[in-house]
């Protein structure tokens, strides 16, 4: 393929750094686009880097820029989520008065992207969190957590009855997406499950129930052509 570009993906956790791995990355290499993903740095002390989990916007912001800097002819974006999102992350007050959710984290992005003014830079924030995509197929999600746990299919339809798309499964201290799965499976484990799930429902599902998510990937896919041009 003549048309290629490099992405670098910060992401949250290892959870996010392994769907990158099993599931992002080798459609994006399908359409010329090769993506690494790395843990956000979260602190360095005596040589050691620590990486992972969302503290302050100000270190993410540093991780951003010291890639960029480092890898200056590859593209970079985020996997963030907006739950629990650290309050000093720009736009974020004013974020949260709007009544649709989707355009609160555009208004985010749109911050983070002013802020860090590259046009290498594609900021991403998930809403609400990762476990909000795993409920794009709730049959999936109760055939594999069930192995363990004891079946809650109709308690997991219900919850996604309420809500237009898996996306506005909500950020309430209880209800929060990886909230509603441990409690009603008690052995669900964000690391081990997330990407296995994901894996069984398939992108083009995850894409298809969740319109935030699919715009983020539509702007991946164009990155080869954006090299080129």
């Amino acid at each position: 393929m003549s048309n290629v570009a490099r992405l670098n993906i910060i992401v949250e956790g290892q959870t996010e750094e392994t769907f990158v791995r099993d599931l992002l990355r080798g459609h994006l290499a399908n359409v010329g686009v090769y993506a690494v993903a790395r843990c956000v740095v979260t602190g360095r002390k005596h040589g050691k880097t620590y990486r992972g989990g969302m503290t302050t916007y100000a270190k993410a912001r540093r991780d951003i820029r010291r890639w960029l800097l480092e890898d200056p002819s590859a593209y970079l974006t985020t996997m963030f989520d907006l739950y629990k999102l650290p309050p000093d992350f720009p736009n974020l007050n004013q974020a949260k008065v709007l009544h649709d959710p989707c355009e609160r984290v555009r208004q985010i992005e749109a911050a983070m992207a002013t802020d860090i003014q590259s046009q290498r830079f594609i900021p991403y924030v998930q809403l609400y969190e990762f476990e909000g995509l795993l409920f794009s197929n709730v049959q999936i999600v109760d055939r594999i957590l069930s192995i363990h746990n004891s079946s809650q299919l109709a308690a997991l339809e219900e919850i996604r009855t309420q809500f237009r798309t898996p996306e506005e499964i909500n950020d309430g201290e209880t209800t929060a997406p990886s909230k509603r799965l441990k409690s009603l499976y008690p052995g669900y484990d964000k690391v081990t499950y997330g990407p296995r799930i994901a894996q069984r429902i398939g992108l083009d599902t995850l894409r298809q129930e969740c319109p935030h998510f699919d715009d983020w990937v539509s702007k991946l896919e164009t990155l080869a052509g954006r090299a080129s041009s």
